[in-house]
């Protein structure tokens, strides 16, 4: 790995922003608040210094020529201020800066402000002869006085398995239409969690510690070990588009997204159709019953006789509401989910 360090202006860098990939794989989504966006932009218009950003040179790719490897929300609040997209662009709350009221002026009305603006210096480092292992351990490191979550350190890792994880939720049309938010990477923690499961025949719990260790077991793993959990994986990702398709959004809880996922590929072999119709009318009904019952769950089993009682409905509320990432709760979901929606035949054909 080699660091050249080069001074860019403003107006440089904003030239060249259709050149540099803002989000590469180990990068996280955009985070910061107008607010966080606006203070940097004051700071910058003040002539506060900022860190230094990274950039990793790519000279094979034929799109661009860099990526960013760390100062992705500086880059994106800087360049969304600059641009002229009604939706990206921000406006600035009222200060006095050299004289000039900011009050609700964007970049193409700073005025006598914005020349300063378009010759701010950087401090770029840029980063070249680098493996991608070391552009992530870089970024890792960089990131360790950050708040990152923990699927964006996981994220960052160096892992085959990661990598295929991540070009399931790019490309499979469930989390296009899931309703699930995308913020932070929920969508690959979604699926983090059930392949964590199903590598591990839901005999392990699927604790942050232990998602990890399935990113690092399987870091260097070829295609051919882990292909066939992935071909069931998007299988399973169009019977549940397809459901979600009658209900959008019926998946957005992420334990009744794992919980489901588990129980149809736990089943593979068994499935030759699904009822879809049935499953999401049963599933709505049990949803609305789990969240009716959710604050007081004793109230289903305390009169045996009652038509309101619902043991499995119970067992299912203790197991979601307490420590519902433990194994032992994700086989009495998935004994509750067998009985709910698999003994009584609601989805077999």
């Amino acid at each position: 790995m080699k660091i050249r360090i080069a001074n860019w202006k403003v107006k440089t860098l904003n030239s060249k922003i259709e050149k540099i990939n803002p989000a590469p794989q180990y990068q996280r989504t955009s985070v910061w608040s107008e607010t966080k966006k606006k203070l940097l932009i004051d700071s910058m218009l003040r002539g506060y210094d900022l860190p230094k950003f990274y950039l990793r040179a790519t000279p094979n790719d034929p799109l661009y020529e860099y990526e960013v490897t760390d100062g992705q929300q500086r880059i994106r609040a800087i360049t969304e201020f600059m641009s002229e997209d009604r939706d990206e662009k921000y406006h600035l709350d009222s200060t006095i800066i050299n004289g000039v009221n900011t009050n609700n002026l964007d970049y193409a009305n700073l005025g006598e402000l914005k020349d300063s603006f378009d010759n701010y210096e950087l401090n770029i480092a840029i980063i070249d002869e680098t493996t991608p292992e070391e552009i992530r351990s870089l970024f890792a490191r960089l990131q360790m006085g950050a708040q990152l979550n923990q699927v964006e350190l996981r994220h960052a890792l160096a892992s085959n398995i990661g990598s295929a994880i991540f070009s399931v939720v790019e490309n499979h049309p469930f989390f296009a239409n899931c309703k699930i938010p995308n913020i932070r990477f929920k969508h690959q923690d979604y699926l983090d969690h059930v392949m964590t499961i199903v590598y591990n025949l839901g005999k392990t719990d699927v604790k942050a510690k232990n998602i990890e260790k399935l990113y690092k077991d399987l870091a260097d793993a070829t295609g051919d070990i882990f292909q066939d959990y992935i071909r069931k994986t998007n299988t399973v990702l169009d019977w549940m588009n397809d459901l979600n398709n009658l209900q959008k959004g019926i998946f957005k809880n992420k334990w009744t997204f794992v919980d489901t996922f588990w129980l149809l590929y736990a089943k593979f072999d068994q499935i030759k159709e699904i009822e879809n119709e049935k499953f999401v009318e049963q599933l709505k009904l049990f949803e609305q019953r789990r969240l009716t019952n959710h604050r007081n769950p004793t109230d289903l089993i305390n009169d045996p006789a009652s038509t309101a009682y619902d043991k499995d409905l119970y067992d299912y509320i203790i197991a979601f509401k307490y420590s519902g990432n433990l194994s032992s709760n994700l086989e009495i979901r998935n004994k509750v989910f067998r009985n709910k929606f698999i003994n009584n035949g609601i989805y077999l054909k």
